[in-house]
């Protein structure tokens, strides 16, 4: 525990923050009180070693001159243009989290690759446990800025290049079969299995369905469509969908088709096609909320306050985007190619429906071998002897 003491003297009063690093007593003497407990809170926000880097740089750092790196990521962010909002806002919020880290309060003009590679790892290895994408998204941002600096001549050099980041294991996909899709949509509120069912039946981003309007639906077409057109972003804003493949038409099995129909009848061409209980917009989070309960083995008895089991017994722990997945491995399963999926899923690039979804086609391994093999079925020609 880090502590503060006054000192007077013949000379004047000072003020001593005493801890204790390497297992030794130490202390740093501040000429004034203020200067001290911001030096005491570091210690007690970042640990010794973190602060005493930070006092360190601002004794040999120009304040005027070199600003923090939260703070240079904050003069990128706006000076950035081509750029949409929610993506700003995106940045804005990583800004802030930088903000409360050590580097970024460390000026800009002393930032180190070691500096770079410590906030990394404080990022993967803390309590969050930040994963690999996380943690590349705000590396980028700040390589980004740093980046800028250099080609507007404030740095030298942009010590955030070629960092490392240590890849992370990404929560495994769950897929739902049909009949274990049936168990969920028996158990969720009738008002929402329309829902459930357009997010099964098309593999739709749950941003992108909720933001469907009626006059993006198209039942009568042979086959019945939905057009994407708008998906929405996190902070509750309207917009384009994520990728530019993610504008798309895509057909509509009749399940659903029947149940869009039911819905939607006598309704306005402008009005959202699903909508919560009160009539309003469907939030992520709450429907997230209820996803839990629906998902879940036991119930609560309400007469004795116990866990009741509920069959039949679901045996998985899905997210609502595992029904994106679950549709993918579906199609994949009833023999739709990846070129033909990628459009669907409103993927930019094949690679990424790939990557994602091609270790579901072992049939296509067999498919490759017996084509290869067939190279190999002919006779050999017969030599002509001479």
């Amino acid at each position: 525990m880090a502590s503060i003491r006054r000192r007077d003297g013949a000379k004047g009063t000072t003020w001593a923050v005493l801890f204790r690093q390497g297992g030794k007593q130490r202390s740093s003497t501040f000429d004034n009180e203020v200067a001290a407990l911001r030096h005491l809170e570091r210690i007690e926000r970042f640990g010794v070693d973190a602060a005493e880097r930070l006092l360190d740089a601002e004794m040999r750092s120009d304040p005027d001159r070199s600003p923090s790196v939260a703070e240079l990521v904050d003069r990128h962010i706006d000076a950035l243009s081509g750029v949409q909002s929610d993506t700003i806002r995106t940045y804005r919020q990583m800004q802030k989290k930088l903000a409360a880290t050590p580097l970024g309060h460390l000026p800009i003009d002393v930032v180190g690759r070691e500096d770079i590679a410590k906030w990394i790892r404080d990022q993967q290895d803390g309590e969050d446990g930040l994963s690999a994408k996380t943690v590349r998204n705000r590396h980028a941002l700040v390589s980004a800025a740093l980046r800028q600096a250099v080609d507007d001549g404030i740095l030298d050099r942009n010590p955030a290049e070629r960092a490392k980041i240590r890849r992370t294991e990404r929560r495994e996909m769950t897929f739902l079969t049909p009949t274990e899709f049936q168990v969920v949509l028996a158990r969720a509120n009738p008002h929402y299995r329309p829902l459930l069912m357009t997010l099964y039946g098309t593999g739709l981003r749950l941003g992108e369905a909720t933001a469907l309007r009626i006059s993006d639906l198209d039942l009568t077409a042979k086959p019945p469509t939905l057009t994407v057109a708008r998906a929405w972003k996190n902070d509750g804003v309207l917009g384009a969908p994520k990728t530019r493949a993610g504008r798309r038409t895509l057909s509509i099995p009749s399940p659903v088709v029947v149940e869009l129909t039911r819905i939607i009848e006598g309704r306005a061409p402008d009005e959202l096609v699903f909508v919560n209980l009160a009539g309003g917009r469907v939030l992520q989070a709450s429907l997230h909320d209820l996803w839990q309960q629906w998902i879940r083995d036991y119930d609560t008895d309400h007469a004795t306050g116990e866990p009741k089991p509920r069959k039949p017994k679901l045996g998985k722990v899905p997210r609502i985007h595992d029904l994106r997945h679950s549709h993918a491995s579906v199609m994949i399963a009833a023999g739709v190619n990846l070129f033909d999926l990628k459009h669907r899923l409103g993927h930019e690039s094949i690679q990424t429906t790939a990557n994602t979804y091609g270790h579901l086609m072992p049939e296509a391994q067999v498919q490759a071998e017996r084509a290869a093999s067939l190279a190999f079925a002919v006779d050999a020609p017969k030599q002509i002897e001479g």
